[in-house]
């Protein structure tokens, strides 16, 4: 589905975000960071 060790790096990258963002109350910003990216992700492959 994805290049070898893609989906680990990107697993590890939204952990951490994930991290950053409970301790900082960001969540509700970086969803709709995450919704932006998830979009153009999806556009890209199509």
């Amino acid at each position: 589905m994805l290049p070898g060790g893609y989906t680990f790096v990107h697993a590890v990258f939204w952990f951490v975000v994930l991290l950053v963002a409970v301790g900082t109350n960001l969540i509700p910003i970086l969803l709709s960071l995450g919704l932006g990216i998830l979009l153009l992700e999806s556009r890209g492959k199509a």
